[in-house]
């Protein structure tokens, strides 16, 4: 029977293939019709790739939700998951923020809040595509003029203002210059309802979802929230968590037959009676635990199933988690899953992220603010580094150092190294953030004894 069915197939494979052949060769095709041969993988029989195959026709159009900013508004507003996505990676990034070699350099960048600046502007671009750090600079010049950097004097800086792109529009001309750091940008911005225009160079622009040239020009010069691919799935898990609360009042229902009940209910007085009737029901459940019935009805209840509904609503948190780069250990403040999981290899990859994106945002802009910073202070050069963003615990730290103590121990005590190439490699691995000596542990006494009792039984010379 199987090699029928194969034969079956076979025939009907060859035929297909047979027949367009047949339709593309020169006699069977004439001027007015065409064949169009697409690249890619088909299948005739199942009609996978083909005409027949409804994939074909999806199409990925442009949305324009980014320029609906009152909807990102409301989504940042009254959804909590929209909240999640747009504040955890800026705290994270600024959590510990950096460490300045300098006094000074820290006093002052605590007294601008810069990390707090920071943090509110990537958070609003996030939400709304692009944000700006608007640098108001006393003794600049007019603000439609650049910023000149090298012309800074003490107590230059008057504030630094995080302007989100709903209240900032683009204006004058484009960038065409193709070596230009700010090719494709508008040379001028003007804030909304202001006749004043701002050169590009008094702004410090923060970028959610970067665009192509032309896309960001279709955009009206504004990167696309990050909540914008994620409207879906976030949709979709507030419908299924909406479902299931629903589902929950209704999870038992009373169910009770009455003869004639069609009858009854053809008059208001029986409609009456009836309401009546199961009110007088309920009311004695509640208050008597007893169900009175009529020797004609019969009581029964329906159970939903809520199996899996838990898991739906799990596994929609979990996408939005992913899609974002976010551990769900953190975005959902749950434990990790699998067996003998402990979430570390996510966390470490999510460190990566982070570190990445301070790299890629945060260090061009910092430039910028920190020689407004030394010039504004009248203080030297400030030199940082970015702080560990998640800093180890006491346990963590004596962990680490216990592992990597021991072999450098069990390589001490074999002679295979000195105690000088042990105090090497400890203050290479700055396990305790200064150079502490190597010192050899002591022999346990039994030894020493021994080794006592060996040198009295040797012959005097």
């Amino acid at each position: 029977m199987e090699a029928q069915k194969t034969l079956i197939a076979q025939a009907i494979v060859d035929s297909a293939q047979q027949q367009v052949l047949k339709d593309a060769t020169p006699e069977h095709s004439s001027a007015s019709s065409s064949i169009t041969m697409n690249d890619g993988l088909e299948n005739i029989v199942s009609g996978m790739g083909g005409e027949n195959d409804k994939s074909v026709y999806n199409k990925w159009t442009h949305s324009g939700k980014n320029l609906d900013w009152v909807q990102l508004a409301a989504r940042y507003r009254e959804d909590w998951v929209s909240q999640k996505v747009c504040n955890i990676i800026p705290q994270d990034m600024t959590r510990t923020w950096r460490h300045i070699e300098s006094q000074e350099g820290r006093d002052a960048d605590d007294e601008l809040c810069i990390a707090d600046k920071f943090r509110e502007a990537y958070k609003w671009a996030r939400v709304y595509g692009t944000c700006f750090i608007v640098l108001d600079i006393k003794g600049s010049g007019p603000l439609s003029k650049p910023l000149n950097l090298k012309r800074l004097k003490k107590g230059c800086i008057k504030s630094l203002q995080v302007i989100d792109r709903t209240r900032m529009h683009a204006m004058g001309t484009m960038d065409t210059e193709p070596m230009s750091p700010t090719y494709g940008l508008p040379t001028h911005y003007q804030f909304v309802n202001s006749a004043s225009s701002i050169h590009h160079s008094r702004l410090l622009r923060f970028e959610a979802t970067e665009l192509p040239l032309y896309e960001f020009m279709r955009n009206q010069w504004y990167s696309d929230s990050t909540l914008i691919p994620l409207m879906e799935v976030i949709d979709n898990f507030h419908t299924s968590a909406k479902a299931a609360a629903q589902l929950c009042q209704e999870a038992v229902v009373d169910v009770v037959s009455i003869e004639g009940l069609q009858d009854i209910l053809t008059s208001e007085e029986g409609e009456a009676q009836i309401m009546k009737r199961f009110r007088v029901m309920k009311q004695l459940k509640s208050l008597y635990n007893v169900l009175l019935l009529d020797s004609t009805e019969e009581y029964s209840t329906k159970t939903a199933q809520l199996n899996g509904v838990k898991d739906l609503i799990w596994e929609y948190l979990r996408i939005i988690a992913a899609a974002v780069g976010i551990p769900a250990t953190r975005f959902l403040s749950a434990s990790p899953d699998g067996m003998n999981a402990t979430g570390e290899s996510d966390l470490n990859n999510y460190i990566d992220l982070l570190m990445g994106l301070q790299k890629a945002i945060f260090k061009p802009k910092l430039k910028i603010i920190d020689k407004l910073i030394e010039a504004h202070y009248g203080i030297d050069k400030i030199r940082y580094e970015f702080n560990p963003i998640f800093p180890e615990s006491p346990l963590q730290k004596a962990e680490r150092i216990k592992k990597t103590i021991e072999p450098i121990q069990m390589l001490v005590d074999s002679d295979i190294i000195t105690a000088e190439d042990a105090q090497m490699l400890i203050n290479k691995e700055q396990l305790f953030g200064h150079d502490v000596p190597f010192q050899k542990p002591p022999e346990p006494r039994h030894l020493l004894k021994e080794k006592g009792n060996t040198d009295a039984k040797k012959p005097s010379s």
